[in-house]
Order: C-alpha cells, then structure tokens, then sequence
C-alpha cells in the first residue's frame, strides 16, 4: 500500500491520510516514510489496546518520523 500512497501524496497538493490496515506500528511507519502519508489513521490498533498512543509515537520517533511526544 506505501507504493499507491506514495503515488497520491506525490500527485496532488493537499494532505493525505494513510487508512488502511495499520495492524502494527512498521505499517504505520511504512505509510508514513515511504507513502510520504502527511498522517496515519489507526482505530483498531488502539481500540484493542495492541499499542498505545504513547507507544505509537516513541516507535515513530525512534524511526525518523517527526512525532510530537
């Protein structure tokens, strides 16, 4: 899914949002840092409790992605 993200995020002018599958936190970072995402939607992740939020945005950070912790 990065490849199809990345194609969008490169064609048009407005923010895009990776949503789609985030079953953990390597496909969040994924539709990040290789689809370029400006953001990432995540609802059953968390619904879950497989990760939490704080969790999420250490893993981010920890992989080059700008996160406010």
């Amino acid at each position: 899914m990065p490849n199809l993200t990345r194609k969008i995020s490169e064609a048009v002018t407005i923010p895009v949002v990776a949503s789609c599958r985030v079953g953990n936190l390597d496909h969040m970072r994924e539709g990040l840092v290789e689809g370029k995402a400006d953001a990432a939607l995540a609802a059953s992740i968390f619904h879950y409790r497989e990760y939490s939020i704080k969790e999420t945005k250490e893993y981010l950070k920890a992989h080059g992605v700008p996160v406010r912790l």
